[in-house]
């Protein structure tokens, strides 16, 4: 589920879990250390650090992460919401079994409001086989350890998140600052990344009041424009896009519930078809857009 293909669905998690921002800047990092369609950058920075991926007292940081509670899976959810659904068809035909507890259809569907596609396993493979399948060892190690510490936030004793994250934020100082590489429309993108990190709370329900009014499979013209960033080679700019989208909603104060309810579909989608607009068809391109525009104005 969590690929570079599919980094607006990772997005939408980002966008609404609490740590969100600060993955999202981990796997930014991660994708500085090799660019779209060049070498992996110099990496001197990270040897200074190296020894920390052999520190013995790592098992002990990755034991406090893997004791963590796991979030609550999106098919968790929906097959809560079916047993409800399921529960008052059986009240409704006269066949409801009495002292089963189900939990109620308001919570089930909080719950799914709260539920995500992926965990931090999913995270950690976006990273190890993707986004960094050409690093060195070392540089993989430390990026998994700071995504550790990234995601579980205070979950984690201050020491422990310390530790796992320090070494690489020491030496990704040696790499370019973010925004690094958003492809050719940088220029394009980089004025709505602002925009977005100023959303107003108003701007923000129109959004999602906007996203509602389109008419038209949204996530078929989703899935064309993710495929035209992997097929003209633009997958690590229009990921890039994407995760700083996270950050910007954040700065802006966007809700994880308004993120769920429509600002994450208007906002991601708008950047996607901005990122390969050129290789677009106008329906695909107008569907994606249209949000966007009906709210903040014309791209």
């Amino acid at each position: 589920m969590y690929s570079l293909v599919n980094a607006p669905t990772v997005g939408y998690d980002l966008a609404r879990m609490p740590t969100g921002a600060a993955v999202a800047t981990v796997l930014l990092e991660a994708l500085a250390v090799q660019p779209d369609g060049g070498p992996v950058r110099d990496l001197t920075s990270f040897e200074a650090v190296a020894d920390a991926a052999d520190d013995p007292r790592r098992a002990a940081a990755w034991l406090a992460v893997s004791a963590l509670d796991p979030p609550v899976r999106v098919d968790q959810a929906l097959a809560d919401v079916a047993g409800v659904i399921e529960d008052a068809l059986r009240r409704l035909a006269g066949r409801y079994q009495t002292g089963v507890p189900r939990p109620s259809l308001g919570t089930a569907a909080a719950s799914l409001a709260r539920s995500y596609f992926g965990d931090l396993d999913d995270f950690l493979a976006l990273l190890r086989l993707d986004i960094l399948a050409e690093a060195p060892p070392h540089v993989v190690t430390l990026a998994s350890d700071a995504l550790a510490a990234a995601y579980a936030g205070r979950r984690l004793t201050d020491d422990v998140r310390h530790f796992l994250s320090r070494p690489w934020i020491t030496a990704v100082r040696g790499l370019p600052p973010i925004p690094a590489d958003l492809g050719p429309f940088a220029d394009v993108v980089r004025g709505m990344l602002d925009r977005i990190a100023a959303l107003s709370p108003i701007e923000a329900e129109a959004l999602i009041a906007a996203t509602h009014a389109v008419e038209g499979d949204w996530a078929l013209r989703m899935h064309d424009a993710a495929w035209a960033t992997y097929l003209s080679g633009r997958l690590r700019a229009a990921a890039a896009a994407q995760f700083q989208a996270v950050r910007a909603l954040r700065i802006a104060g966007v809700t994880a519930d308004q993120a769920a309810r429509g600002v994450w579909n208007a906002v991601s989608g708008c950047l996607q078809a901005v990122d390969v607009h050129d290789l677009l068809d106008d329906v695909t391109y107008g569907l994606l857009v249209a949000p966007w525009e009906a709210v903040l104005g014309m791209l």
